[in-house]
């Protein structure tokens, strides 16, 4: 079993796809990793195909799931991680009804976690595009690698 570091562009099987990620920090929330997830449809890429312009959005997750009901390889060490934030912002609600929109929104920058930048009652289009708060667990990031999700598109906004 890897353990996954800052850098690491991973290749995960799981329940028969392929998915594909870079690990951007190290253990970030209740052992989850920031990392930037490749949009794709299951199937496996090559390597050359996973650059930072390729569709994709970034979101904490754990990949224990994975690691014990799959594979996770390392496929490469990227040196330059930069190109692979959308952005480093956070957004989180304590609003999560569904089918309701969200009242209030906390910016957060992803380096100073826990410090609000701002508390905002709407949320223009450079905070919608900030990264989902949470530790989300890998199945639901792999129904949003599927989906083509991005952060935009948060169905409480």
């Amino acid at each position: 079993m890897i353990q996954q570091r800052p850098g690491d562009l991973l290749e995960v099987e799981f329940e028969g796809k392929f998915y594909y990620l870079v690990v951007l920090t190290r253990i970030a929330l209740f052992g989850g990793n920031v990392v930037f997830a490749f949009h794709g449809d299951g199937s496996r890429h090559p390597r050359a195909s996973l650059t930072p312009v390729s569709p994709g959005f970034n979101i904490c997750t754990d990949l224990l799931l994975p690691k014990k009901k799959g594979t996770v390889q390392r496929l490469a060490r990227i040196g330059e991680l930069e190109p692979y934030w959308r952005t480093k912002l956070v957004k989180a609600t304590n609003e999560h009804r569904p089918g309701h929109k969200a009242s209030r929104w906390f910016i957060y920058h992803v380096e100073a976690y826990g410090e609000v930048i701002e508390d905002r009652t709407t949320m223009p289009p450079k905070y919608a595009d900030a990264m989902d708060n949470g530790m989300h667990c890998f199945t639901l990031v792999t129904e949003m690698i599927l989906s083509g999700y991005i952060p935009s598109k948060n169905p409480f906004l």
